[in-house]
């Protein structure tokens, strides 16, 4: 960039703003809109943010507007940002006349809902809200709706655009984000959308769904320059996502996109997808999606133990199953990740037509892991206080995971001599308390002798993902006493990634991916005994077993996200070619 050119354009901008003294808002959002693109993006900082750009953040930016992003949206996602959060709830004294628009908004973040509501009305579309809109709009926000949001739907409203593309008329091409989203006629961009419609807070980073999604957003973009990825999220997840892909949002700046959106209407209208991939079945605002969505199936566990769920957990029953018979229903495409759940939950409990289902199996995280790397050893063992040898099972505490007799025979095994001696740990990544059989975990924890026994179960709790790798590479073995999984469980693809053993359950889904299961330490996950007895072989036989179970499964441990991606993109276009 050409910062002494962008400095002189900048004044002379400014001083035609000056001229025109009493600019309406829309208007002076018109005169930027009208500036050519290096000098768009200066002057966005400078009006927004108050500042000249950084140079990182000016090639990014322009690079995303040359990509095809709309103005008005690249305008959204810097009012978005910290920096404006931050600066816009500063004293009104912070800002001076010569940026008229950043006054406007500072002074809405501090107004009462009603004057909020009114402002945005008379600043942005010239004109009053009638009383239902007024009180439609103070219920939302009463009710928790984010003001960043309710902003962003007035700035990309088509009441908004057209409203500016009568004021300039450079704007009637790219008046309508919709049309500027829209995948074009000759085929140039393919816009896929990934459907987080969380109505509540949610940790995405960390969590077995947001892994998902980010190893699928990874590929889609990696393996083709000509698709666009958009997340679409409710505010209050909008950081966690940010969080979740900020690497591939860092690569990939000007095809990845992430959205909030205050209401289902507003996304329809907004948000101009190809096709919607909605990574769990119990997003029900996905029913309301207007274009086509693949629905990912990952497992309906609920549906194999119904007495144990309909007793702790009645709610998946009588308020989840109704909403997965309709997701799965209006689904163009169901995709499932085994043989097994596609026979029994798609066929058997949805009964789905074959056609309308589709297996797509998961890949094991070889991409990720080298871009995460290893924490050093010493590093990360004082971090987490892990001096001593210890197996791992990584996994959220549920009913089906079976962490209350892995907890048993553990402790179990550590009464014995030989467990005493060895001075392993179990370490758990959650917590028990305010999980499945917390009373039963405490009273196994309680009736230990000593205090070494109790704290020979290590409870972690979550921690990056960023750290995931290292916690399998340093672990003696990785144990996965699941009593079901909707596919071959992932602990052992993770784990053999960085070349540490498993111990593993004999569940009917794992012989799928695991012909030869001689190489293997099994056990019966209903039986304490036998998985006391596999704990011990582990620790015994640790050493040089990694590669004879790498070689059992060569097969699945080559196959990648990539390969996974590009299988969920040709499912896309099959969809896309029907719809046609």
């Amino acid at each position: 960039m050409d910062a002494s050119q962008l400095r002189n354009g900048s004044k002379e901008f400014n001083k035609k703003i000056e001229k025109g003294e009493g600019l309406t808002t829309f208007e002076l959002i018109g005169e930027l809109m009208d500036l050519e693109e290096e000098l768009f993006i200066w002057e966005l900082y400078k009006q927004l943010l108050l500042r000249e750009p950084d140079e990182g953040g000016f090639h990014s930016h322009l690079t995303q507007l040359q990509g095809g992003c709309p103005r008005l949206v690249l305008m959204d996602a810097i009012l978005q940002s910290q920096e404006a959060a931050a600066l816009y709830d500063k004293s009104s004294k912070q800002f001076s006349d010569k940026f008229p628009l950043a006054r406007v908004l500072q002074r809405l973040v501090h107004a009462d809902h009603r004057a909020f509501i009114r402002a945005l009305y008379q600043e942005f579309l010239n004109r009053q809200p009638d009383d239902q809109e007024l009180q439609s709009y103070i219920q939302q926000l009463e009710a928790g709706a984010a003001r960043t949001a309710i902003r962003s739907g007035f700035l990309l409203s088509e009441e908004f655009q057209e409203l500016l593309s009568k004021y300039r008329p450079f704007l009637v091409k790219n008046s309508s984000y919709n049309r500027a989203m829209k995948h074009a006629s000759n085929g140039s961009m393919k816009h896929i959308g990934v459907f987080l419609g969380y109505h509540h807070p949610v940790t995405l980073s960390g969590e077995g769904i947001g892994s998902f999604v980010g190893r699928l957003v990874e590929g889609w973009l990696h393996n083709r320059s000509d698709v666009m990825v958009h997340i679409a999220v409710t505010q209050p997840n909008k950081e966690q996502a940010e969080l979740l892909l900020s690497k591939q949002l860092s690569t990939y700046s000007n095809r990845l996109w992430i959205h909030s959106f205050p209401n289902m209407s507003w996304l329809n209208r907004h948000l101009d997808v190809d096709v919607w991939c909605v990574p769990y079945v119990g997003l029900k605002w996905a029913l309301e999606l207007s274009k086509p969505y693949v629905l990912c199936v990952h497992d309906l566990v609920y549906l194999h133990f119904k007495e144990l769920y309909a007793d702790q957990q009645p709610e998946f029953l009588t308020h989840l199953q109704p909403i997965v018979d309709a997701m799965a229903g209006k689904a163009a495409k169901v995709v499932f990740n085994s043989n097994y759940i596609r026979d029994h939950e798609g066929l058997k409990f949805l009964k789905l037509p074959l056609r309308q289902t589709r297996v797509i199996r998961l890949a094991p995280p070889l991409e990720e892991y080298r871009s995460f790397g290893l924490r050093f050893e010493s590093t990360f063992r004082r971090k987490y206080n892990l001096h001593n040898p210890y197996l791992v099972f990584p996994s959220v505490m549920r009913l089906h995971k079976n962490h209350d007799r892995l907890i048993e025979a553990f402790l179990n095994f550590k009464k014995t001599s030989e467990g005493k001696a060895s001075g392993l740990r179990l370490v758990l990544t959650d917590d028990y308390r305010n999980r499945p059989f917390e009373q039963r975990i405490r009273a196994l924890l309680e009736r230990c002798h000593s205090q070494e026994e109790r704290n020979s179960v290590v409870f972690l709790g979550r921690l990056s993902s960023a750290d995931l790798p290292s916690l399998y590479k340093y672990a003696v073995g990785t144990i996965v006493p699941t009593l079901f999984e909707g596919s071959c469980p992932f602990p052992i693809l993770e784990s053999l990634t960085v070349d540490t053993p498993v111990a593993i359950s004999r569940i009917d889904v794992a012989t799928e991916v695991i012909t030869d299961m001689s190489a293997f330490i099994s056990f019966d996950p209903y039986s304490v005994k036998e998985i006391e007895a596999a704990i011990r072989k582990l620790w015994r036989t640790h050493e040089g077993l990694a590669p004879l179970q790498k070689a059992a499964i060569r097969g699945v441990l080559r196959r990648t996200w990539s390969d996974a991606a590009r299988e969920y993109d040709s499912l896309f276009d099959e969809v896309l070619s029907k719809k046609q």
